[in-house]
């Protein structure tokens, strides 16, 4: 069974991604594309208080009738030490969001960083998350993490849901266990990063300058494979994601309504990269792999 479609908002409240033009979606667009994502099925809309005004932007356009679970991420904490006195801080950071959204809950809400579950009075952070569902304004409490280490502080209650890096290029996290771990504790698993934040869709002679050579002979290689076979970049990128049977959703951004029905179209295109062993197209360029550690 295929994963189900999530829809990725941080293009609606930031000019976000490396290979992105267009800059911020704007506001009739994201409209448009929320009401086309309701109609074909999106399960849920996934945004975060540290993307802009997205979550003002959702609120504002989110269609009537919609049966989106939506999804947001409590921003990685500047403080060094957390008191009882962080409690409040947090809980208006929450409430912000739920009024921003125009809801009364969420179903998932998600800590950026795991490294907050370090810091010294962690316990009133995960004392107030636990409160949370108990006072039901969130269903699935989780976290969002790039490596497998950073499960490391994260106690089994608060794994309901995992927001982590797959691609067809980065498969670290498939291939070291960690999403069959996290399955096995009833966990569900969200994938983003499937485009590498546009890089994957975008041809080798395109990319930017301080990717190494290797890697770019490996894209160009995986350029000439979908060629060859009558596909697109897009689609060897989502035909990756359908197969991963180990995966409860998909994080996909779009910037405008062309873009979803080009995504949707190869959604449903018939499998072909299962059977050409999908794994050969792995690369271990940790560099090319990791956002955080590209040239800003």
């Amino acid at each position: 069974m295929s994963p189900k479609l999530c829809l990725g908002t941080v293009q609606f409240g930031l000019p976000y991604g490396i290979t992105n033009k267009s800059g911020q979606v704007d506001e009739l667009e994201v409209k448009n594309i929320l009401a086309d994502a309701s109609k074909a099925g999106f399960s849920w809309l996934d945004s975060a208080q540290a993307y802009g005004d997205a979550e003002s932007v959702i609120g504002r356009n989110l269609p009537v009738e919609h049966n989106f679970q939506l999804v947001s991420k409590l921003p990685a904490q500047r403080q060094s030490i957390f008191t009882a006195n962080h409690v409040s801080i947090w809980e208006q950071s929450l409430q912000l969001s739920l009024s921003r959204l125009g809801i009364s809950c969420l179903d998932s809400l998600l800590l950026h960083s795991t490294d907050d579950l370090r810091k010294p009075g962690a316990e009133f952070l995960k004392e107030w998350l636990f409160g949370l569902k108990e006072r039901g304004l969130v269903r699935r409490l989780g976290v969002s993490i790039y490596e497998a280490c950073d499960l490391g502080p994260v106690d089994s209650e608060l794994l309901d849901l995992v927001q982590l890096p797959l691609s067809l290029y980065d498969q670290r996290l498939l291939q070291n266990g960690t999403i069959t771990y996290l399955r096995s504790q009833g966990c569900l698993v969200h994938a983003r990063s499937l485009y590498l934040q546009g890089l994957l869709l975008t041809p080798a002679d395109r990319w930017p300058s301080w990717i190494d050579q290797a890697t770019r002979d490996h894209h160009a290689k995986l350029g000439a494979f979908a060629a060859g076979h009558a596909r697109s970049l897009l689609e060897c990128a989502l035909d990756f994601a359908r197969v991963q049977q180990e995966l409860d959703g998909v994080v996909l951004g779009v910037c405008s309504r062309a873009q979803l029905d080009q995504l949707l179209k190869a959604w449903v295109m018939p499998p072909f990269l299962q059977d050409q062993g999908w794994h050969v197209w792995s690369i271990k360029d940790s560099f090319s792999l990791d956002p955080r550690r590209w040239p800003r």
